[in-house]
């Protein structure tokens, strides 16, 4: 009896040191979120199937622009941060040869600490065709660099870019960068990122 009641003490004090992590405001400073390099590659429109509808072929299924960065926040275990704001940025030539960069932003919400992660962004078709020139297909060479840089609470924690410099700070940016959830893809690969904040209507 004395060892089960010793038992269910124990459980109980774990959980609450647990609960009282998770509960404990994390403050970051930079170079405590750890960005990997970005990846990025061409991804056609996913298709879908729907009960109750006709099928309709889709001979040419468009290109996307996927960039991604695997992150890992530091601080005390099971800790909960609430919002970290990713702003990518993305490099290239346009048609006649000048130097254009698109940015956007993707907030992700209740990040648990220790804990290796995926951010996710795209651009669209006819972003990239008004770009490149080509609306029939998008070449990932297009791209000249990219990058990102991550911000908790308006303050730079971490960043990474495949470039030597931060590019966007010497061409302005403009919009041009998807999240996830403003895309076809939302429903796909859920459990890989974190949640992303709904945008406000």
């Amino acid at each position: 009896m004395i060892k089960t009641l010793l038992f269910v003490i124990a459980v109980a004090g774990l959980s609450m040191s647990v609960l009282q992590a998770q509960q404990q405001p994390v403050q970051l400073k930079m170079g405590d979120v750890k960005v990997g390099k970005p990846t990025y590659e061409a991804q056609k429109t996913p298709s879908f199937q729907a009960g109750d509808v006709k099928s309709k072929n889709v001979p040419s299924p468009r290109d996307w622009l996927e960039i991604e960065v695997e992150f890992e926040v530091d601080g005390p275990r099971d800790a909960v941060v609430k919002e970290l704001l990713f702003r990518y940025y993305v490099g290239f030539r346009d048609k006649s040869g000048a130097p254009r960069v698109l940015t956007g932003d993707v907030k992700h919400v209740n990040v648990l600490t220790k804990e290796k992660f995926y951010s996710v962004a795209y651009v669209a078709p006819s972003t990239l065709g008004e770009i490149t020139g080509d609306f029939r297909r998008f070449q990932p060479s297009a791209v000249e660099a990219a990058g990102v840089e991550v911000y908790y609470n308006g303050v730079i924690v971490g960043g990474t870019t495949t470039s030597n410099t931060k590019f966007w700070e010497q061409v302005p940016g403009q919009p041009g960068i998807l999240g996830k959830a403003e895309t076809p893809f939302a429903l796909l690969w859920i459990d890989r990122y974190p949640e992303v904040e709904k945008a406000s209507r």
